[in-house]
């Protein structure tokens, strides 16, 4: 921790700018009687369960969606929170999203600022912000509800960093812990299957491994077993049921094709597999044909990551509270605007931050806010967005 702020790279200002929205949530949430932190509930009362004997799938914890849909292996994870009372655990995991978002942001920007030539770019504190604001609906929906996504961001960007300073296996580590919480990250293997990285695959076979075993020693092999089935029961159900809609599936049966069947979601992430590959690959071969240096091949790794990282709630049906993923992809906008001085293209990335990060009820109101949300509009927003970003990139390539 004092590592961390003896850094002479620490946005200070960015810092304090966190800290004040982080603690403005917390006082909005508790004036306002709001500071439920809903999906935390479940998480925490799925880890009172485990230690009982209890039910910990296939039971609501909470109103509405209140069923517990990570691994087994995660809940160990929230085991700590049951030694203090929902409240005060509460209040401690607040803090420690506030943090996380932070954090994340921080190593976001240093990954750019080292790889993608935006060291010379004015006002980095304002701009890092501005990415923040970008997300800000996003952050205040996550902490109001308790979620994690953030920290799976975290845990994918430590991961790519450990990746490109040669630390392949700790890399792996992280990006294990983030397949066992939710397997559709497994997306990210791509790259690291065609750029043959097998330290990395190593490391996430150890997680893995370690993280299916651990139920089978506490609570033990019978209640493991049952754990996993009504784990893949749980996520059958939810897959089935929840409407989507800001995934592809959802947009284009909307817009297109009412008629479409269930398995187009299946045809659409595999589609979005072959064009990441064929992405991936036509990289590879530019580095090899025109003799890349060692930063412009990191650049691409690093892109590549940033770009499967957005488009991933888009493929599947999930809350659009997912959509903070995509972060890395505006912070490296934002950046390139300001280094290019390409100031024209601001309304047009401000069109899209409106649907992207603006819906809410307090905002717009319930009536439109719910309209947007019907017609898919934060998802396909979104999708614009990567592609906007994939032709700066490709632009500054170029260059």
């Amino acid at each position: 921790m004092m590592t961390l702020f003896r850094n002479r790279n620490f946005p200070t200002g960015f810092a304090i700018f966190a800290g004040l929205v982080t603690l403005l949530t917390l006082t909005l949430n508790m004036i306002n009687g709001r500071f439920w932190l809903a999906d935390f509930k479940v998480y925490y009362s799925a880890a009172q369960q485990l230690l009982a004997g209890g039910s910990v799938y296939l039971v609501s914890f909470d109103d509405g969606s209140g069923f517990y849909k990570y691994s087994p292996a995660i809940l160990y994870f929230f085991l700590p929170y049951t030694l203090f009372s929902y409240k005060i655990a509460s209040v401690i995991h607040f803090f420690i999203l506030g943090f996380v978002y932070f954090y994340t942001f921080q190593v976001i920007h240093d990954l750019l600022k080292k790889y993608f030539d935006f060291a010379r770019v004015r006002r980095e504190q304002l701009l890092i912000s501005l990415a923040f604001i970008c997300i800000l609906l996003h952050f205040s929906r996550e902490l109001y509800l308790g979620n994690i996504n953030i920290v799976m961001l975290l845990f994918c960007c430590l991961g790519i960093r450990n990746f490109i300073d040669g630390r392949r296996y700790m890399g792996g580590l992280f990006l294990g812990l983030v397949f066992l919480s939710k397997p559709f990250f497994m997306i990210l293997l791509i790259p690291l299957l065609l750029r043959k990285n097998p330290g990395a695959l190593s490391g996430i076979a150890v997680v893995l491994i370690s993280g299916i075993l651990l139920p089978f020693l506490y609570p033990g092999p019978v209640r493991a077993i049952n754990l996993y089935a009504d784990w893949f029961k749980t996520i059958f159900a939810h897959n089935t049921d929840y409407p989507g809609m800001n995934s592809l599936e959802y947009i284009l049966r909307h817009y297109l094709y009412p008629s479409m069947p269930a398995y187009a979601e299946y045809i659409i992430i595999l589609t979005a597999c072959v064009l990441a590959g064929w992405f991936i690959l036509s990289n590879l071969k530019r580095e090899q044909t025109e003799g890349s240096d060692n930063e412009e091949h990191i650049r691409n790794i690093l892109f590549e990551w940033f770009i499967l990282l957005a488009i991933l709630p888009d493929l599947l049906k999930t809350d659009w509270v997912q959509f903070v993923l995509s972060a890395p992809v505006i912070m490296y906008m934002i950046f390139y605007i300001a280094r290019e001085k390409k100031f024209i293209l601001i309304p047009l990335l401000v069109l899209l931050l409106f649907f992207f990060s603006a819906n809410s009820d307090d905002l717009l109101g319930r009536g439109f806010s719910r309209k947007l949300l019907e017609m898919g509009m934060m998802g396909m927003s979104n999708i614009m967005l990567a592609a906007m970003a994939m032709v700066m990139y490709m632009k500054a390539r170029k260059r």
